[in-house]
């Protein structure tokens, strides 16, 4: 499951990214947005936002989850930031932006807390070092 939730950030990444890049007046369109970015600083975001989107691309295929549970962060802070800017701006293009974090956020903020409490549970059931080692030292032969 975390795979496919990073493929699908991967994929909206590297597919916004290029729509950025390529053609950002197009990209705003399709996106609702109704304000004014110029040509430049859309085309610099899309730059960005393609590297990232490879980047996840290459953590999902390698099945790297080491910043999975950041990732997640990450993308609760953005739709923080998004959604105070959009009550800023009154630009629809924040809450569309939202809408397609918060697609895979959400079943990812879900395999985060199961993964803790699969976590919390392991550790509960482990006996501490200090028993692990008289256990060890009473089945070696002496």
């Amino acid at each position: 499951m975390q795979r496919l939730t990073l493929s699908y950030v991967a994929g909206y990444l590297i597919v916004g990214g290029i729509g950025f890049l390529v053609a950002p007046n197009v990209a705003l369109r399709l996106l609702l947005s109704n304000g004014a970015y110029g040509d430049i600083m859309p085309r610099v975001v899309g730059m960005f936002i393609l590297v990232l989107g490879g980047l996840i691309f290459q953590f999902a295929r390698g099945r790297d989850y080491r910043y999975y549970l950041y990732s997640t962060l990450a993308r609760s802070f953005i739709v923080l930031v998004l959604t105070a800017l959009y009550f800023r701006a009154r630009d629809p293009l924040f809450l569309v932006l939202d809408a397609i974090i918060l697609i895979g956020l959400l079943p990812s903020i879900y395999i985060a807390v199961q993964s803790a409490r699969v976590g919390s549970e392991c550790s509960r059931n482990r006996k501490p070092p200090n028993e692990r080692l008289k256990l060890a030292a009473a089945r070696s032969p002496k």
